[in-house]
């Protein structure tokens, strides 16, 4: 199978300033390109500007030679399947490490070692093009090998026992391994010019520097990694800050939002020049396994080559807070939480094996009296579950928004195709609901 290759593209002019508030200083500088998993992802989003294989087979000769690796012999992960086009897991840890991040930026703690912050499994579907992504909370219970502990304490005794401890929790086979830290992962969201995600209030946390306006914004790194490691988070609604989802299981579920963010709408650069500049200038901050050739990441690249943010199926494993013997634990939420890793062994809808059509919020976005009311109504009639309307922080918005986190896209998608205006939104929601309707100026009567 061969496809032809075009040559690239001019590149565009250079990336969007960050969100307005945020100093010019407070940007960071320029880190390089972690390895083959986010880079199979990078060449997902600019495949349709480097060409075609000849130039996807360029990119990873470039970012293989260029890369360290871990032994995947010594991380016991299983044999990659046969088929590049089958199925195949990667576990992708968050190293919560601050040793390279610049020493201006405050609010991240000092703790010397690193643990597991961030502990999900991505399943790629190249066949289908799609990505099955499963959180799994830091402070989960789990046995493994007769000790009973956090499953993220499991990653002090290195990559091998975490490797281990999730396969064997979960009992799914592990393919691929990568690490990454938080100033990696600050410089990946710089490197590619940002990311959009809409707030429905003005936010902050104010141990982690966050702090952002209402309506879409578009996050630098710093901001993006405050947004990621909040668990302080709050808004402003009703001229006071309210705590809102302010936990780690909120912090998990902002994670999840920002990566999917950062996987679907990774754009630039816009040429194989500027590929490959950004390959040689974010490498340091990733840790990933040996086993990925140049051929894996270019089959997925090319099945992946449309993904977009309906193509991502995510969940967090539904856990409940336990305390025992002083210890604050998170334990599995069952029957779901073995309903969801089920569905994720078996490669079937996350959001199907646990969610409904899911709780709805409407807030008025366009200032006249009625809108979120008569909206609310006919979401009623359509057969969601309405929790309540209020208004919004803003009355500008002229489009309809629909927000919702990873795990509810899919039916945020059914609430616009219901109504027939308005577009999803990836982003948090207020608690106790999972789809924020915002009535824009486009709904009908308005």
């Amino acid at each position: 199978m061969s496809y032809p290759v075009a040559p690239p593209s001019a590149p565009p002019p250079g990336p969007p300033p960050g969100p307005p508030g945020l100093p010019p200083e407070a940007a960071p500088p320029s880190r390089r390109w972690p390895k083959r998993l986010l880079v199979t992802f990078l060449i997902v989003a600019n495949v349709g500007i480097f060409g075609g294989l000849g130039a996807l087979w360029f990119a990873a000769r470039q970012v293989t030679g260029a890369v360290a690796t871990l032994d995947s012999s010594e991380l016991g992960l299983a044999q990659s399947p046969a088929g590049l086009s089958d199925p195949r897991t990667f576990l992708l840890i968050g190293s919560d490490s601050r040793e390279d991040l610049p020493e201006d930026w405050v609010g991240y703690g000092d703790y010397w070692g690193q643990r597991s912050d961030v502990i999900i499994l991505v399943q790629v579907q190249p066949s289908e093009g799609r990505l099955q992504m499963l959180s799994i909370p830091r402070d989960t219970r789990v046995t493994i090998n007769g000790t009973t502990n956090r499953i993220n304490a499991f990653f002090n005794e290195g990559a091998a026992q975490i490797v281990d401890a999730v396969s064997q929790f979960t009992q799914v086979p592990i393919h691929h391994y990568l690490e990454v830290d938080f100033a990696g992962f600050a410089g990946i969201v710089d490197a590619v010019g940002g990311i959009e995600m809409n707030f429905p209030y003005p936010a902050r946390d104010r141990k982690s520097k966050l702090e952002v306006s209402a309506g879409t914004q578009l996050l630098d790194g710093r901001t993006a990694l405050a947004l990621a490691r909040s668990r302080h988070y709050q808004e402003f609604r009703n001229g006071q800050w309210a705590n809102v989802d302010a936990s780690d299981i909120g912090r998990t579920r902002r994670q999840q939002e920002v990566l999917m963010a950062l996987l679907t709408q990774i754009d630039r650069p816009s040429s194989v020049g500027g590929f490959k500049e950004l390959v040689n200038s974010l490498g340091r901050f990733v840790t990933a396994d040996d086993a990925l050739g140049e051929d894996e990441i270019i089959q997925l690249a090319w099945e992946m080559r449309s993904l977009n943010s309906e193509d991502f199926d995510t969940l967090t494993l539904p856990v409940d807070p336990l305390e025992e013997g002083g210890v604050y634990y998170m334990v599995l939420d069952e029957p779901e939480a073995g309903e969801a890793l089920a569905a994720f062994r078996e490669g079937r809808s996350l959001s199907e094996a646990v969610v409904g059509k899911g709780t709805i919020e409407v807030q008025n976005g366009n200032g006249i009296a009625g809108s979120a009311g008569a909206v609310a109504d006919m979401l009623l009639s359509g057969g969601w579950e309405v929790v309540g309307t209020t208004n919004s922080g803003r009355e500008d918005y002229t489009t309809t928004v629909v927000v919702a986190g990873g795990r509810h896209l899919t039916q945020a998608e059914a609430v616009v195709a219901f109504l027939g205006y308005g577009r999803v939104q990836q982003g948090p929601v207020p608690p106790g609901i999972d789809i924020l309707v915002i009535v824009g100026a486009d709904a009908p009567g308005t």
